[in-house]
């Protein structure tokens, strides 16, 4: 019975983790009223100072990857179905591509790279240091201070970034797809706008939401978790970037699946 006491720990220990970092979201979105006494500005000043560290300094690579995405995207559908004939395809086929599934999911990864191993490093060495000890000593909150304006500010970024990777896909590409095949502008943009759908911008808007919000939340959490040993702190980073990419591919997966069942009956949704 070896086997089935080791299922039943991994599964318990799923759910307390699971549970720890919902509380530990509760608890950065409690601190924006409850600690309002502190002060806003330097609250203000901190979130758009992670905007800036996150989005603005990630701007750079994820417009040159929007770019490979968007030729790559653009130039098999015209060479699949056709610039004139297939314009209707070719416009429903980029905007689900590049709007509702790649574009969240690149921009995720990026900023997991980038941005949630970098905060889980920042705030274990604060925990080493005992820095969040003496924000406690001073009778400020770290969860305030440290933790709810990267998560507020990380989930800016991640949604602006997935709108420039959209708008560089579609234009950027369209651009430079047009060195390698025929396609009118207007045809195309008339295609994808016209094959733009309320769900599409509902899909895409909870995406990044949600898998923004939720790597930010893992990467504060891990980083706050660390001891007083060094050693964690890259223990941390790991898990903290593995467990981000993993809700991520799994947000994204559920929410597509659930646009999927809900634009379809369920019978029609599972047939090939």
């Amino acid at each position: 019975m070896g086997w089935l006491d080791t299922i039943g720990a991994r599964a318990l220990g799923l759910v307390t983790y699971l549970w720890f970092l919902f509380a530990f979201l509760y608890l950065s979105i409690k601190m924006l009223w409850v600690g309002g006494h502190l002060g806003q500005r330097d609250f203000l000043r901190q979130v758009l100072q992670q905007v800036y560290f996150t989005g603005v300094q990630a701007i750079a690579p994820v417009m040159v990857l929007a770019l490979a995405v968007g030729v790559f995207a653009i130039a098999e559908g015209v060479g699949g179905i056709g610039a004139l004939s297939g314009a209707d395809n070719l416009g429903r086929m980029v905007t689900v591509v590049v709007l509702r599934e790649v574009a969240p999911l690149l921009t995720g990864i990026v900023v997991i790279v980038r941005s949630v191993t970098a905060i889980a490093a920042e705030l274990g060495t604060m925990r080493v240091h005992r820095e969040v000890e003496a924000l406690e000593v001073m009778g400020i909150p770290p969860i305030r201070q440290l933790v709810t304006p990267r998560v507020f500010g990380g989930l800016l970024s991640v949604f602006g970034l997935s709108v420039v990777f959209s708008a560089t896909a579609l234009v950027g590409g369209f651009a430079l797809a047009r060195l390698l095949v025929t396609l009118p502008a207007q045809v195309f943009f008339s295609a994808v706008l016209a094959a733009t759908e309320p769900i599409d911008v509902l899909v895409f808007a909870a995406k990044t939401l949600l898998g923004g919000l939720g790597v930010f939340v893992i990467a504060c959490y891990h980083g706050m978790d660390v001891g007083g040993s060094p050693s964690e702190i890259p223990v941390a980073v790991s898990h903290a970037a593995l467990n981000a990419l993993v809700f991520l591919v799994l947000t994204h997966a559920g929410i597509s699946l659930l646009a999927v069942l809900g634009s379809q009956p369920l019978g029609l949704a599972l047939l090939p």
